[in-house]
């Protein structure tokens, strides 16, 4: 019996090498087996956790519905398309000032903050309006039905 290909590596080169900020699970599961090394979904699950335990990745929750994971660097906050699911990482400099302000005013010691802004990205906004609230969600709901058959 052959050793297994090292997940954790794989999925790290994976989100370093394509032009994506976060990644779901699904997202990374089926990439991971579209680039020919295969694995299920619970070795990808497991391998995240242990990136992120490691705190190579980080967990983000975008109120979608499922679990997004980015790679760790420097503190910043996202936006979201609502329309797309596009997410784009944003410098929080205002929101740090107002964390500032905040702990002033209230004597309270914030030691982490998370912010997902919602909105329409510019490439939705120029859309015609029939086809602005198409999500991608379900096109990767019927590939993941189909990958499963």
């Amino acid at each position: 019996m052959g050793r297994r290909p090292k997940i954790p590596g794989a999925l790290q080169l994976l989100m370093t090498a394509r032009g994506h900020h976060t990644w779901s699970l699904e997202e990374l599961h089926e990439e991971l087996d579209g680039s020919g090394l295969k694995a299920n979904f619970s070795s990808v699950f497991r391998s995240m956790a242990r990136l992120e335990a490691d705190g190579l990745v980080r967990r983000v929750e975008l109120d979608d519905g499922r679990t997004h994971f980015e790679l760790s660097t420097e503190h910043h906050d996202h936006l979201r398309c609502g329309t797309c699911g596009e997410v784009t990482a944003v410098p929080c400099g205002p929101v740090a000032q107002a964390i500032a302000q905040m702990e002033e005013v209230t004597g309270f010691s914030i030691s982490d903050h998370r912010l997902v802004l919602t909105g329409t990205c510019v490439r939705c906004q120029r859309q015609p309006p029939a086809t602005r609230n198409r999500s991608r969600l379900p096109a990767l709901r019927g590939r993941l039905v189909g990958a499963g058959s």
